[in-house]
């Protein structure tokens, strides 16, 4: 279909009112097309909901149907709600199109044509022009991606690239203390042992891997991180931490770059939140799988899908990192592990939830690490509490780690 033909595109004024957000996103209304048999390959696809339509089963079943059917594979899904709705209701909506799609940002747009842009972490009033009162369809916009789009090789990439110095940590931050302990517990979850070779399976900056090597005195690190930049960060903080065989590869879980043809499995794997970005998760299980030695040891940490905080965040916020809706239960990715011939030690969770993060937050950002000591703390208590128990308190925790070794 012609991008021209005005006959199948959405037409004034619903593309005028959306204009604002049309140009935010980099679209022009000419490419905005209405979902109908025969489209295919749009750029963007627009699809309205009447005022007080809620997100039914069949509703959202037949809306992705439409939605996969006519957009092109980096596309745009346009989901318009009518009036005002609760943030839970845009929550709901937002789980409908999960996993096909991934809302990455919502346009509000208000009565006197004034329209704001909803981001994870922030909201953005956008130059719009003023309307007359009821001249403007008052409403939200859900923007989403395809999901495949979004987790895609390049994408993942890009975005770990554009972030790494973040992740890094930053010493003297008042978050820092409680950055260190959590890289220093899953680092540490196996006891001492001589372990020869040391694989950080997903290194990000690098600093699970390191604490491992420092704790069992290993001077053999390998390490792999989609991002070019996050190696490079890696190569330097596991040389500035004294290994002196450390070196690293681009690379992805579901086809892991070590160990190399002519090389040995591991004596350890750690792999920490990195099993959430997995964009194929049955193949990054086997990836994961193939790295360890037979009687080796690995340890396996991710954020825990059904932590209260996970739970209250999913069912009242409409944007959520695309690692929280893809994360997964410690109890499967357990069965994942025992399937794939590895017996499980121990579990425990880390990262207390709700209300210690957000108070975390605030002593960054308000109190100058006040409570950084206290909240450490904290952390470091529960976490020894539920370790020592045998991880009862799960939910209690928005991650989790466990400990396998390999049987066959």
């Amino acid at each position: 279909m012609s991008p021209k033909d005005p006959v199948q595109r959405s037409a004034p004024p619903l593309a005028k009112e959306l204009g604002a957000a049309l140009q935010d996103l980099g679209l022009d209304a000419a490419e905005v097309a209405l979902p109908q048999e025969g489209v295919s390959d749009e750029r963007a696809v627009l699809i309205t909901v009447a005022p007080g339509e809620l997100p039914t089963e069949e509703r959202l079943s037949s809306l992705c149907e439409r939605a996969i059917s006519g957009l092109g594979p980096d596309g745009y899904l346009l989901l318009h709600l009518s009036g005002r709705r609760s943030l839970t209701e845009l929550a709901r909506w937002r789980d409908g199109l999960w996993p096909a799609f991934h809302v990455g940002a919502r346009y509000e747009f208000a009565a006197g044509g004034d329209v704001t842009r909803v981001l994870l972490h922030d909201s953005t009033p956008l130059p719009a022009a003023p309307s007359k009162a009821g001249s403007v369809r008052v409403g939200e916009l859900l923007c989403g991606r395809p999901t495949d789009h979004v987790r895609s090789p390049e994408q993942t990439a890009l975005k770990f690239d554009a972030n790494a110095a973040g992740w890094n940590g930053t010493p003297g931050r008042a978050d820092y203390l409680h950055h260190r302990w959590m890289r220093r517990f899953v680092g540490r979850f196996a006891p001492k042992a001589s372990f020869s070779r040391v694989l950080d399976f997903g290194c990000g900056a690098g600093w699970v891997g390191i604490e491992a090597c420092l704790y069992h005195k290993s001077q053999s690190l390998r390490f792999f991180d989609p991002s070019p930049e996050m190696v490079r960060i890696s190569t330097e903080n596991a040389k500035a931490a004294g290994i002196s065989d450390a070196s690293g590869a681009t690379g992805f879980g579901e086809e892991p770059p070590y160990p190399g043809p002519a090389d040995e499995p591991f004596d350890l794997v750690l792999s920490s939140g990195v099993l959430s970005f997995a964009r194929d998760r049955e193949a990054w299980y086997e990836g994961l799988a193939r790295t360890v030695a037979p009687g080796g040891t690995l340890i396996l940490g991710d954020l825990n899908l059904r932590s209260m905080g996970m739970r209250r965040r999913r069912a009242n916020r409409p944007i959520l990192p695309i690692r929280e809706l893809a994360a997964v239960t410690p109890a499967e990715a357990r069965a994942a592990m025992e399937a794939r011939g590895f017996k499980h030690h121990a579990s425990s969770g880390y990262q207390l939830t709700d209300p210690v993060p957000q108070l975390i937050h605030l002593d960054t950002t308000r109190l100058g690490g006040a409570l950084s000591h206290p909240l450490s703390w904290c952390n470091r208590l529960a976490s020894v509490v539920d370790r020592t128990l045998g991880a009862p308190f799960a939910p209690l925790f928005d991650s989790w780690v466990m400990r396998f070794t390999r049987e066959r």
